[in-house]
């Protein structure tokens, strides 16, 4: 059987896609720890057009990833330590070992390997793309695990591509879903910028409540312009959060004017995650992706 590409609950594999069409691409950006270059997709955006009026529905397709065999890994970058941005006291170490192909989705486990409760006592995955986008219609159809329980955190989030020049939070980050085990049916959204974190106290962060987010596929997804950044779920009708480019745009409160490249994070412990501690019982703990799609508006 096949999957349909609606924007409703999917949870059928289909064929493995790897698509750029009508795009604007350029391979000008390293890859920290290949020696690989990001390429980037770019929507254009006409000048004068109503960007409001455009019609996201009927966007145009341009780039896909489907999890149906191991060639999915071609683009993706596996890290493999602890020095990432926000590392907040984190005890997971990440390995490739921890993601596993079945039925057509991507598992990405949270394992428990040691006595617990300290550093290096579980593994997870990290993964970042080696495409960056700037601008579209970007989804993630995944399955969060099942069970109130603390110690996990799941992100599916948006990193600038420039993070190895003006480092970190300066490259701004669109958190497209972050998950919490703790907290049942809750999921956020969550946007990083030099004006705007978690070290300033002002971070700009919505929580969304649905009873069926752990029973189900679900699609995460943003709208993003140069005038906005609207976050979706399962439809893109079903608007759940807007941020608005601000009339005093810089870059220091508007990053958002460049490619951003994609990140998978499993995270156990620390200051989020681990913040009512670590409940060893929920291990292996989790999530599954479906697919990616980024689409361009006509």
């Amino acid at each position: 059987m096949k999957k349909k590409l609606t924007f409703n609950t999917i949870l059928l594999a289909v064929t493995l896609s790897f698509i750029l069409l009508g795009c604007n691409k350029t391979d000008d950006t390293i890859d920290e720890g290949t020696g690989e270059e990001r390429t980037k997709i770019i929507m254009e955006i006409p000048s004068g057009g109503n960007l409001d009026s455009y019609n996201w529905n009927n966007a145009t397709l341009v780039w896909s990833q489907d999890f149906d065999d191991f060639s999915f890994k071609d683009n993706w970058v596996f890290e493999k330590n602890y020095n990432n941005p926000g590392n907040n006291d984190q005890l997971q170490k990440y390995t490739e070992e921890n993601v596993e192909l079945n039925n057509g989705t991507l598992k990405l486990y949270a394992k428990k390997v040691g006595v617990g409760q300290n550093k290096g006592d579980y593994t997870s995955s990290r993964l970042s793309g080696k495409f960056a986008f700037q601008y579209g219609r970007i989804e993630i159809n995944a399955k969060l695990p099942t069970g109130e329980k603390p110690g996990i955190w799941f992100k599916l989030a948006l990193l600038g591509n420039n993070i190895d020049v003006v480092g970190y939070p300066n490259s701004g980050e669109i958190d497209i879903m972050e998950y919490f085990s703790s907290l049942p049916n809750t999921y956020n959204v969550t946007v990083h910028s030099a004006a705007n974190n978690e070290n300033n106290g002002n971070l700009i962060s919505s929580r969304n409540v649905l009873e069926t987010l752990e029973e189900e596929f679900h699609t995460y997804g943003i709208l993003w312009t140069n005038n906005y950044i609207k976050f979706y779920m399962d439809q893109p009708e079903n608007i759940v959060y807007t941020l608005d480019r601000p009339s005093n745009a810089t870059e220091f409160n508007w990053p958002f004017d460049q490619p951003f490249y994609l990140l998978i994070d499993t995270v156990v412990g620390g200051r989020y995650a681990g913040a009512q501690g670590v409940d060893d019982s929920m291990f292996p703990a989790v999530m599954e992706i479906d697919y990616i799609r980024v689409y361009h508006a006509k």
